[in-house]
């Protein structure tokens, strides 16, 4: 019984050390410019005119006096637009 359990925990082990090299690997390389560029746009934003959290990756930009904010959609943005210009 004991040995079955030693097999276990070694394929176990084993498994979550070629599961992390994989990942790790891919995030790496992944086919985006800059490695972990990618990481960055999981990261949540506020939208400045209605409160919504969002990914930035699917925010939609707007610039108001040269700063650049993000919305969740072009309504909440031109609405922002519409009373910060």
């Amino acid at each position: 019984m004991l040995k079955v359990l030693i097999i276990l925990a070694i394929i176990y082990f084993g498994y979550r050390h070629l599961k992390n090299k994989m990942l790790n690997d891919m995030g790496a390389g992944g086919g985006q410019s800059g490695g972990r560029q990618g990481h960055a746009d999981d990261v949540m934003v506020q939208d400045p005119e209605c409160g919504v959290y969002f990914p930035l990756r699917e925010g939609v930009p707007g610039r108001v006096n040269g700063e650049t904010f993000n919305f969740c959609s072009t309504t909440c943005r031109d609405a922002y637009l519409k009373k910060h210009s």
